[in-house]
């Protein structure tokens, strides 16, 4: 059954940095398909949902149509490796991933009606843009409060306090790679359930980021499963695979709170 059609603006509950088990890089790790993820978003209210695979956009009319009958609007999206080991979030390009492995290139094939978001800019590891970020401000749209965080560590500040210099909207996306991290760090985007209209709302900044910190059981339960499972290979299910049977959510964390950049 589909949720209410009202094409008429309105807040949407929105997770556009998902990855799942069709992603080149992180498969090992997420073993639920696009549908899975699809089916617990729906139940969970969301009606925006992007999965942003390493270099892959896996966006297909099928899958935007099977988002639709749960009440979802699928944006195409990639996360993309850029000079070497950096990764920026780009939306609805059309573009194959190997022509936008650098800033200047998604400078030069960006058109209106993509959107580039810098994910968890500002946290250790390689694959932070960090002073890339800080030198090509206007390269983005918008910056990412990620929602890996714990009580007392939280390396969303910098990037807040960046938006804030340069006017950038702060979206808030899980990075999600169990489906237990649905419903923590999410997107409140004021716009109609299209996919042209939600990515000018968040250009706009017509956002409202809802975040709750991971606990630390849960952080280390994501780093350690997420080893294990890269020591120890597992073959993950097929896109034909039944999509009926969902991975047991949980969701132990602090009540939400909103986040004002």
């Amino acid at each position: 059954m589909t949720r209410d059609s009202n094409t008429e603006k309105r807040w949407l509950k929105a997770e556009m940095h998902a990855h799942c088990n069709m992603d080149p890089r992180d498969h090992r790790v997420c073993r639920f398909t696009p549908e899975q993820l699809i089916q617990k978003a729906a139940g969970l209210g969301y009606e925006v949902l992007s999965f942003t695979c390493h270099d892959r956009d896996i966006w297909t009319e099928n899958l935007a149509q099977y988002a639709r009958s749960r009440g979802i609007t699928l944006i195409p999206g990639m996360e993309v490796t850029v000079e070497k080991t950096r990764h920026v979030l780009v939306y609805n390009s059309g573009e194959d991933p190997r022509n936008l492995d650098t800033l200047e290139k998604i400078r030069a094939r960006a058109d209106e009606r993509t959107l580039v978001v810098a994910p968890h800019p500002f946290y250790p590891g390689r694959s932070c843009l960090r002073g890339f970020l800080s030198r090509h401000p206007d390269l983005f749209h918008a910056i990412e409060y990620s929602g890996f965080m714990v009580p007392g560590v939280n390396f969303n500040r910098r990037g807040v306090r960046l938006a804030g210099r340069h006017r950038k909207p702060v979206v808030g996306f899980g990075d999600i790679h169990f489906l237990w991290q649905l419903g923590k760090t999410y997107t409140w985007i004021y716009a109609e359930p299209r996919v042209e209209s939600i990515l000018d709302a968040v250009k706009r900044g017509s956002v409202r980021v809802s975040a709750t910190p991971l606990t630390w059981l849960e952080a280390a339960q994501w780093w350690s499963t997420s080893i294990w499972r890269k020591l120890f290979p597992w073959n993950a299910p097929s896109r034909s695979a039944a999509s009926d049977k969902i991975e047991d959510g949980r969701c132990l964390g602090t009540p939400q709170q909103s986040v004002k950049p």
